[in-house]
């Protein structure tokens, strides 16, 4: 059940949400929250060698994005979404210490 105020709102854009006959949808919209945080953490985190301008702004913005999208689904939706966002980040944040790790050495 929706029981936000957003609810009413991703029932009209999705219609039939969230009683899908089938958990296909269901599970791909947590992908996509998944992706859309781990993303979001990746760039925050992403360390820049030759820093200019354009990039960091490039990677300001799909930070943004991302959180920004991130937020409106966990708002519109159930707990579940809440929790596939933090292990996006936690996920995001660990492999964007791996990556920074192996680029250091």
């Amino acid at each position: 059940m929706m029981s936000s105020f957003w609810g009413s709102y991703l029932t009209g854009l999705l219609p039939g949400w969230p009683e899908y006959p089938n958990h296909f949808d269901y599970f791909l919209s947590l992908t996509f929250v998944f992706l859309c945080t781990f993303t979001a953490e990746f760039c925050s985190k992403f360390p820049i060698e030759n820093p200019t301008r354009l990039r960091s702004t490039v990677l300001r913005a799909i930070n943004c994005f991302m959180l920004y999208l991130a937020i409106v689904v966990i708002i519109a939706t159930d707990i579940v979404f809440l929790l596939v966002a933090v292990a996006g980040h936690a996920v995001g944040d660990f492999v964007a210490g791996l990556y920074a790790a192996t680029s250091t050495t």
